[in-house]
């Protein structure tokens, strides 16, 4: 038996383990050197139905080894095996603004179903089902890739989350940072707020990438947080449908003084591709700072 995500229905616009590094990492950091520009979101809206495409939109990208069946039901992603991660992204990244999810998360124990948001320089906001939890969902964020002592999760209630489709929502914007569950918020995170002093707020450009992982392998780490050790082979096959929706905010731009500046003027916009030739936009704080 093998262990299946299926991502599914539609996209509609308005990374491997997020406890480890396989699949939360970037082909070029612009805090370590000179990048290329990234792809933006060339269009105030992006909408994609998987379950009537028999081939990948270009705008998806396939990690190593994976491969994705279309269906009925969506994108179909397969853990077949030990090591396996399969995982798709998008080529272009948004810069504040709200995406939606609506998933049925994959059950099994150790089996992990993600939905994140991960930046050119690691930030990073998550949406994790654990397999085994049937009454939680887990959040989380980071700042270009400083990780702290994992303290910043939260697990909202949620009932039956492997069998029952929900709607989660990020809105995202430069002041706050909200989860929320069927339009009810279930936790938010006020900029200022972040760890760091605010520095380790989110603030630049995300990809969003969809992925299902083994958090239960014998020699992870996160083994425990995991909820036990995945069985090899899966003795069921394992589903997730996802919805997404995408929007991006005019003059919330980067801005090495003030992340805040003309956030009182946001509105949606075009944006063709992001530049990295700036600073950070806020200077990190030490790790004893958290």
């Amino acid at each position: 038996m093998i262990s299946t995500t299926v991502l599914g229905a539609l996209i509609a616009a308005a990374s491997l383990f997020s406890l480890s590094s396989a699949q939360v990492t970037t082909s070029c950091n612009p805090l370590k050197g000179t990048c290329p520009n990234d792809k933006g979101l060339a269009a105030s809206t992006y909408s994609v139905d998987f379950s009537t495409l028999k081939t990948l939109p270009a705008e998806w990208t396939l990690a190593d080894y994976t491969n994705v069946t279309l269906g009925p039901q969506g994108a179909e992603l397969t853990f077949a095996k030990r090591y396996d991660a399969p995982t798709m992204w998008t080529n272009f990244k948004f810069f504040f603004g709200r995406v939606e999810f609506v998933v049925r998360a994959a059950p099994g124990v150790g089996i992990v179903s993600s939905m994140v948001l991960l930046s050119a320089d690691l930030d990073e906001v998550d949406w994790e089902f654990l397999g085994g939890a049937t009454s939680s969902v887990q959040t989380n964020y980071f700042g270009k890739g400083y990780t702290g002592t994992y303290n910043r999760s939260t697990t909202p209630a949620v009932s039956n989350p492997q069998s029952t489709f929900y709607t989660y929502t990020l809105d995202w914007s430069p002041t706050a940072l909200v989860w929320s569950i069927d339009g009810k918020a279930v936790r938010t995170l006020n900029a200022a707020d972040a760890d760091g002093n605010g520095s380790q707020y989110p603030q630049s450009p995300m990809r969003v990438s969809l992925s299902l992982w083994d958090a239960g392998d014998p020699d992870s780490p996160t083994q425990v947080w995991g909820g036990g050790i995945t069985p090899i082979p899966p003795p069921e096959p394992y589903t997730i449908d996802v919805e997404l929706g995408f929007y991006e905010c005019e003059k919330c731009t980067r801005n090495v003084n003030n992340i805040f500046e003309e956030q009182q003027h946001c509105k949606f916009h075009l944006k063709e591709s992001f530049t990295y030739e700036q600073q950070p936009i806020v200077e990190l704080q030490s790790p004893n700072s958290d």
